[in-house]
């Protein structure tokens, strides 16, 4: 079993990799590139939510006794609203300033998301389960993103 094996290395890879593409998308100029970057990521993002609503948080939440349907509740919500911040991007001309703080309102917002998610999520799950269990959720992970990833892409197409 290797370290990225981990679910919360393959998170955190995401996390990374998300706030990474948001940071270079500031200096994009006007074009269908930019746009079709954005769209992309987009996709990765609704891709990596989905999955991890489906594997991280369903496992916990049935291994959590103490879980409410609120708390459920409030990730999709969560996910809603990160959706409606890619689309306030898409209504500007990338390199403008209102491409650039719509960009940067996106990028907070993920960037909160995460920092909470690594506080607590990370945590819930380095107490509940054991290294084997941690890598065997990473397989999950990377399954269920797998197939969602060709699920958007065909509906991309």
């Amino acid at each position: 079993m290797d370290d990225f094996d981990d679910i919360r290395a393959q998170l955190r890879g995401d996390h990374v990799a998300t706030l990474a593409e948001l940071d270079a998308l500031r200096g994009a100029v006007d074009g269908p590139g930019a746009r079709a970057r954005l769209q992309k990521l987009r996709r990765a993002w609704v891709t990596h939510a989905l999955a991890e609503e489906t594997v991280v948080y369903r496992t916990l939440d049935g291994v959590q006794v103490t879980s409410s349907p609120s708390d459920a509740s409030m990730r999709f919500v969560e996910h809603r609203r990160a959706d409606r911040h890619f689309e306030k991007v898409l209504h500007h001309r990338a390199g403008t300033r209102d491409w650039i703080d719509a960009l940067d309102a996106l990028r907070d917002f993920i960037a909160r998301h995460v920092a909470a998610e690594q506080e607590d999520t990370f945590m819930r799950l380095a107490g509940r389960f054991d290294r084997r269990g941690l890598c065997e959720m990473g397989r999950r992970f990377q399954l269920a993103r797998t197939k969602l990833r060709m699920l958007e892409d065909a509906k991309a197409a």
